[in-house]
């Protein structure tokens, strides 16, 4: 093979590895991006779950101060009934001293329900919305994924007409080089080839040796001695 033809044919399948390269981090990109989606959705369900079981809490703290209230307010009805059967002054004051307590008692216990009635409004209100937020990030979710998979099937068909490339070319190669390539390229993918710059190694920007570059004008090859890359000359050159 030629010094023009195995560098034209190294730079074809450099271009090949470099697509292949691309089109697998945009198909990896798309499952990213499903993920992160379905993360933010779970975490809107997490928060509209936390709200629903503040609510139940809620009304589980409203019903027992509601008991409250109402059975201290049937011991107040009982122990005023006893006021007409209190047998000395001491007796007839304790029994009213209770009745004061009491009622102080139930009129913090009737702003405590009132607070935790009003807590309710405001969490089913909460949970209203975050309602919304749930729905609107399932259609969220639904349409990222349904782009991920739209955008799959391209660019799978588009990997797969890569890959037919890429092994007609390689076929191009001498066999004796085929195999070095060959290990090189399922090790390091598109690095496992590099365009020299100048006399440097485009991938790594190391020098190289005067006989290493009067090797690839005459079709040999040559390894980058830093980096390991098989290198090439920019076609034309």
């Amino acid at each position: 093979m030629v010094a023009k033809e195995f560098g034209e044919t190294l730079a074809r399948l450099h271009r090949i590895h470099q697509q292949l390269s691309e089109l697998r981090s945009r198909l990896a990109r798309g499952p990213a991006r499903v993920s992160v989606t379905r993360q933010k959705l779970t975490a809107i369900e997490a928060n509209l779950a936390a709200t629903k079981d503040a609510i139940q809490k809620t009304k589980l703290t409203a019903d027992r101060k509601q008991l409250q209230l109402k059975e201290s307010e049937a011991k107040i009805v009982n122990t005023q009934g006893k006021l007409n059967e209190a047998k000395t002054n001491e007796e007839y004051q304790i029994l009213k001293d209770q009745i004061a307590a009491a009622e102080m008692a139930n009129s913090v216990l009737a702003d405590e329900v009132l607070e935790a009635l009003e807590k309710i409004d405001q969490l089913t209100e909460q949970a209203e919305s975050e309602k919304l937020n749930v729905a609107a990030g399932e259609a969220e979710l639904k349409k990222v994924q349904d782009a991920a998979d739209a955008e799959r099937e391209v660019l799978e068909g588009e990997v797969a007409v890569a890959q037919a490339q890429l092994a007609e070319v390689e076929q191009k190669l001498p066999p004796e080089v085929r195999t070095d390539y060959q290990r090189l390229s399922k090790a390091r993918g598109e690095d496992a080839l590099a365009m020299v710059d100048g006399e440097e190694c485009g991938q790594c920007y190391v020098s190289m040796r005067p006989q290493a570059y009067q090797d690839l004008l005459m079709g040999r090859i040559v390894y980058c001695s830093s980096c390991g890359a098989m290198l090439y000359l920019q076609p034309g050159e």
